[in-house]
């Protein structure tokens, strides 16, 4: 069948073969596949719900799926293990949806995406989970295989963080990140301030909750897409991390100064510094791709900001094309073990293939700092919680650069571990959201 017959399953399944085929963001893969669709809004919803649900408790899923096959050890069809996790989703964690229709509809699903041949298979792994559902239990305890079973995150990973952080802390993290995430917002300081941005859209029916700090920050609940907005449209606010947030706040960018994001795109930081420094200061917000500095562009032109200058550049070989700065925000690629309550797929990447990264991250940093004016902050930060990417890297710059010292981050955000004080490693459950690392220095003036 075509595309016009799709359902919010056949949706959801669409999207998760791409996400699996193709290794796609999975926010910009679901948004692709449902402008694609014909479906209505409560549709929609419940794809989105399914898609997400799937990729968060695949491992979760698997493990109950492996109870109903009749031979456990032989891998079925790539589509139908797909269409049988989305079935056996809706099933254990979406009670909204009768049994019946997550079985039917799923299996309907398999015949519109062109795999009727595999329809009955799938129908019969989940009419049994539907017989032992009940029966199935999950392992208990703390050993890594168990909590990666209830938690949904691989063994490896869950092995990473217990050595780098400790037993209770990764089990913080772990009931953390299994949890929904919040909406972050930054009200747009040159439109409004944060009490007219509550008004607006409480007129609108939006329920948000202005934060104490980082300045102009707050939480919207159950806002839909706030894309969707009139207030977004207006640009009297962006979407924006509270942990994004704090490392601005660290950066501190000020009245007048010359500041350069170089690792920019979507332009988050980049927006919440250019707001900060006013239009008698600069931002050089930089990306390796065009198409990424057109969305910061795009970004830009909505909140009404002019003191954004964007450019296509490779932070790895150096920032030729801008002045010295005041400061500098080096937000580097990383594996993004921070934000995999908003990115689940991130949380099954292969540990052994990032091993290059802490390389390319200190290459960055290296050509960042050379841009930086005497007395000038150089901020390095990731969205990851990997100490080989974070402190290793933040380490590695101080002995290798006797130009730059330490500075001593104090922003109110607790540590969760031991670290240096111009080190900080954002938790998900200590007063942040995302899981970030930052590390501070200042540029000697002789």
């Amino acid at each position: 069948m075509s595309k016009s017959h799709d359902t919010a399953r056949s949706v959801a399944l669409r999207a998760l073969l791409h996400v699996e085929r193709d290794a796609g963001y999975s926010n910009i893969v679901l948004d692709n596949a449902l402008d694609e669709s014909h479906l209505n809004d409560c549709d929609r919803a419940l794809s989105a719900a399914i898609f997400y649900g799937v990729l968060e408790k695949r491992l979760t899923l698997d493990y109950y799926i492996s109870q109903c096959l009749s031979s456990p050890r032989r891998k079925p069809d790539r589509t139908a293990m797909e269409a049988i996790r989305c079935g056996a989703y809706q099933i254990l964690f979406l009670d909204r949806v009768p049994d019946s229709a997550a079985v039917n509809e799923t299996v309907q699903a398999v015949k519109i995406v062109g795999k009727r041949q595999l329809s009955g298979f799938v129908n019969g792994v989940l009419r049994g989970l539907l017989r032992k559902k009940f029966e199935i239990t999950l392992p208990d305890g703390n050993n890594v295989n168990a909590l990666s079973i209830r938690y949904s995150i691989p063994d490896a990973l869950i092995r990473l963080w217990v050595k780098s952080y400790g037993e209770e802390i990764t089990l913080r993290l772990l009931e953390r990140l299994s949890q929904k995430p919040e909406l972050f917002i930054r009200a747009n300081k040159t439109k409004c301030s944060i009490d007219e941005l509550k008004s607006s859209l409480e007129e609108s029916g939006v329920t948000i909750n202005p934060l104490q700090s980082p300045p102009y920050s707050a939480s919207l609940v159950n806002c839909g897409a706030p894309n969707k907005l009139i207030q977004f449209r207006q640009g009297l606010f962006h979407v924006q991390d509270l942990s994004a947030q704090w490392v601005c706040h660290i950066l501190n960018p000020q009245p007048g100064e010359i500041v350069c994001d170089c690792c920019a795109a979507p332009g988050g930081k980049t927006f919440t510094i250019a707001q900060d420094i006013g239009t008698d200061g600069m931002v050089y917000s930089l990306d390796l791709y065009e198409k990424r500095v057109g969305l910061i562009k795009s970004g830009a032109e909505r909140l009404g900001l002019s003191n954004i200058e964007t450019k296509v550049n490779d932070a790895a070989k150096g920032f030729e094309c801008i002045p010295l700065v005041d400061k500098m925000l080096c937000d580097v690629p990383c594996s993004g073990f921070g934000v995999i309550q908003r990115k689940p797929e991130i949380r099954y990447k292969d540990i052994s293939s990032l091993q290059s990264l802490p390389e390319l991250q200190y290459r960055i940093l290296q050509c960042a700092s050379q841009r930086v004016k005497p007395g000038g902050i150089l901020v390095y930060s990731t969205c990851t919680l990997n100490p080989a990417e974070n402190s290793a890297v933040a380490e590695r710059f101080l002995q290798e650069n006797n130009g730059f010292e330490p500075m001593t981050i104090d922003i109110g955000v607790r540590h969760s571990i031991q670290e240096p004080g111009h080190m900080l490693t954002m938790m998900p459950f200590a007063g942040t959201s995302d899981g970030f690392f930052a590390a501070s220095f200042r540029k000697k003036t002789r």
